[in-house]
């Protein structure tokens, strides 16, 4: 987790992916992506999802909210195939990387939503393609946290949902120590927060060692994480979209 002299450090709470956009791009941006991992995850009602997904008839589609939700599916499924009248019904993603982890893993199902950048927007697509019957429940797995908010909408727009908590997050036993290193670096002057469980481990990590953030930049990514941040009492200097990684940049070095 060491900085590069010539490179100005920026914490990421996020754990890096094999198709992250931002590191590369960073430094060629002369800073230098220190990645901390606010939060792991943990599976669980993974039998009870099992069960639904042998029942597409009583659904009219699945809802994959974010990629966790994707591999509980895959992992409920115990790497079996998902069930062929799946393919028929309505089924959605929210944004590309959801999109793709369903369609690279689930047998290449189709779903619609590989351009929503939230919950709202997804909302309005399954408004906008749905149809008019709306007798039948969607399946949404989701985690403690996510898909809250997509459901009081449907719900507020006569649809019906059976949501499946299937994951949740937990503190990462190494998050605490990883920030209290990084924030003693020369120049770490910004912290980007990717989704509310970064929200919730970093306020439990400034309250705990009494660090003060107020001289530092602090960016949301995403409405989501702008909304936790908020009610976490922490000042948002500047909120950018997930996919927005030019926009990110040029917010930190500005």
């Amino acid at each position: 987790m060491s900085s590069a002299h010539s490179n100005r450090p920026v914490i990421l709470l996020k754990v890096p992916s094999s198709d992250d956009l931002y590191g590369s791009a960073m430094r060629r941006h002369n800073l230098d992506p220190i990645y901390i991992a606010p939060s792991q995850f943990v599976f669980k009602n993974l039998k009870q999802l099992q069960m639904k997904l042998q029942e597409p008839h009583k659904y009219a589609g699945i809802i994959f909210a974010s990629p966790r939700c994707v591999q509980a599916v895959n992992e409920a499924l115990e790497k079996a195939p998902l069930p062929n009248c799946w393919r028929s019904l309505n089924n959605y993603s929210l944004g590309k990387s959801t999109h793709s982890l369903v369609w690279n893993t689930l047998q290449r199902l189709s779903t619609m939503g590989d351009y929503t950048v939230n919950a709202h927007n997804l909302c309005d697509l399954i408004v906008e393609t749905f149809g008019p019957k709306r007798e039948l429940p969607l399946l949404i797995p989701c985690g403690n946290g996510v898909g809250h908010t997509l459901r009081l909408r449907l719900v507020a727009q006569g649809f019906r949902v059976d949501v499946c908590e299937v994951y949740e997050n937990q503190s990462h036993p190494e998050f605490n120590n990883q920030m209290r290193h990084a924030l003693k670096l020369k120049r770490m002057e910004t912290i980007v927060f990717f989704g509310p469980s970064s929200v919730r481990s970093s306020q439990e990590f400034f309250e705990s060692y009494k660090v003060s953030v107020k001289d530092r930049k602090l960016i949301a990514v995403g409405d989501a994480t702008r909304k936790a941040m908020e009610d976490a009492g922490l000042q948002v200097n500047a909120v950018v979209e997930a996919t927005n990684v030019d926009k990110l940049i040029k917010t930190i070095v500005t």
